[in-house]
């Protein structure tokens, strides 16, 4: 059994898991009965249904446990305690008080999802980032601890995150009375999975409660199962704050090993690398858990790469060390074959991330978007930290002279290196990562991603990566060195909006392993 059959076979399996683990909690009545209990109370929470539209795409329904037995804590980070945080509860208005909040913002809220809690790396990475940005000395830091919710079964997990997030409106009211703040704008709350759900919720409640409006939520590859095809109300959508946007990074089906959503549900929704797995990923699974004595955990493990991804990318897009910038495109496969390269009014670019809303703000201020829409944008990333890449549309000619077509065709890779004014080196990247077929004449487009260096590129190395087929009589060259006749290169740069064409010095073909530096000054030789 390969790989992606076996962890196929154990999502299903462990979903079917917390569909029917605890099932004496789950009253299912035949069709035409209703449950007896509707309804549940929590004081000044308010009362949770189980009716319509808590039931679609939904093998099961729960009712949330009490808050006492979840015993959600919020743990406050400023600048002046970063270390040992204030803890604080939703309705214990003297803590707030005891706090000493700078009642200038901006005010961040971090959830974690299913099977975590608030103490996960990955969210004190995140504070500290937010801390450490230039302009936010005054910033006040809360990671949403509900991790006596988080725990199995998975929908009594989704029951949940439908009370956690009424406490956190009640938590951000008091501290909005507290501080006697006149608006949430400066409220952003930043939700992975079921925490990006749990946004909505707080989002929601705050607006039929309070009459306040968050300024902006940050869902983190949402949860997709018991969340797919739901109405709004089931989760977050892009009208439970002022803004919404999405990183989406796992949004497969739940049989190709995905958790993630798959449609568009903010302003905003960013899919780097297509949005469904991410580069570096699947190199780094070796395979599903086999016998592991916590299930749950053995599966969060292994398909937790691509999932996690998206609060990776956050975190970096905070402080990046490149624009992290996406683009607005009809599809990933037109993205990657060119299609979208300048910046206007039918592609829109927007940094990924942190840095978002800026630039969000000033089209819709501008009058080119319109907030009850969405905006879709692709991006690339490396494998590696830092994730930050360049987008360059490579447009590759291959010359039509009689030296080429003497040559005749060929099968091989092309390897480009870009080269700044100062002799910075970019990575090398292929074209294409398979040996492709090339003939004279042949022009071939493809946005290639980059690690920057922070300058746009004058010159190029190109390299020509040759491998001999028995079985292919194309690639067997007795007689000739293997090479290829490239007649020019045109670099296309979505970060810099800058265009440059290469080419060889003199027409030398670029031989097989022997690196072959293209600047346009040899273009104008050619004329």
């Amino acid at each position: 059994m390969n790989r992606t059959t076996s962890a196929t076979l154990m999502l299903q399996t462990i979903m079917v898991l917390m569909d029917k683990q605890n099932s004496t909690h789950v009253t299912n009545f035949p069709n035409g009965y209703d449950d007896a209990e509707m309804e549940r109370c929590y004081g000044e929470y308010g009362c949770f249904s189980k009716a319509y539209p808590w039931l679609e795409h939904r093998p099961d329904n729960y009712f949330p446990v009490s808050p006492e037995a979840m015993g959600v804590k919020y743990a406050a980070f400023t600048r002046r305690n970063r270390k040992i945080p204030v803890l604080l509860q939703a309705d214990d208005t003297s803590r707030i008080k005891n706090a000493n909040f700078d009642a200038r913002g901006p005010f961040y809220l971090i959830s974690h999802g299913f099977l975590e809690g608030g103490h996960k790396t990955w969210i004190h990475n995140m504070v500290d980032a937010l801390l450490n940005l230039e302009g936010n000395e005054p910033a006040t830091v809360l990671a949403v601890d509900w991790r006596g919710g988080s725990q199995p079964p998975y929908g009594q997990a989704t029951a949940n995150i439908r009370l956690v997030g009424v406490m956190t409106a009640h938590l951000i009211k008091n501290i909005y009375d507290v501080l006697g703040l006149s608006h949430l704008d400066n409220f952003h709350f930043i939700g992975h999975s079921l925490g990006a759900h749990l946004g909505g919720y707080c989002g929601h409640a705050l607006q039929r409660k309070f009459n306040l409006k968050l300024g902006r939520i940050t869902g983190l590859d949402p949860a997709a199962p018991y969340f797919s095809k739901t109405g709004t109300l089931v989760r977050l959508d892009r009208s439970d704050a002022q803004y919404v946007d999405i990183i989406h990074s796992n949004a497969n089906p739940l049989y190709f090993s995905g958790f993630g959503l798959t449609e568009p549900i903010g302003h905003v929704d960013f899919y780097p690398n297509g949005g469904t797995s991410q580069p570096g990923c699947k190199q780094s699974s070796s395979g599903p858990p086999q016998g592991s004595n916590d299930m749950y955990q053995g599966l969060v493990k292994y398909v937790s790469c691509d999932h996690e991804r998206s609060y990776e990318f956050f975190t970096e897009s905070i402080a990046p060390s490149c624009p992290f910038m996406a683009i607005q495109c009809e599809s990933y496969d037109a993205f990657l074959a060119g299609n979208c390269t300048t910046c206007d009014q039918h592609h829109y670019c927007i940094p990924m991330g942190y840095h978002s809303y800026s630039i969000y703000k000033r089209l819709h201020m501008a009058g080119y978007v319109d907030s009850s829409n969405h905006i879709t944008l692709y991006s690339q990333t490396g494998s590696t930290k830092p994730y930050c890449r360049v987008h360059y549309e490579v447009t590759l000619k291959i010359s039509n002279s009689t030296e080429s077509n003497i040559h005749g065709p060929d099968v091989g890779k092309v390897a480009i290196t870009l080269v700044d004014r100062h002799g910075n080196r970019s990575d090398t990247k292929f074209i294409d990562d398979e040996q492709k077929y090339y003939k004279p004449g042949d022009i071939e487009h493809k946005m290639v991603p980059f690690k920057g260096t922070g300058y746009p590129p004058l010159s190029v190395i190109v390299e020509w990566k040759y491998e001999t087929n028995l079985f292919n009589p194309i690639t067997w060259r007795l007689l000739k060195s293997p090479s290829v006749y490239v007649e020019q290169i045109k670099l296309s740069s979505i970060e810099y909006n800058t265009v440059i064409t290469v080419c060889p010095k003199m027409n030398k073909p670029v031989v097989a392993n022997v690196p072959t530096i293209m600047k346009t000054k040899y273009c104008r030789l050619k004329k």
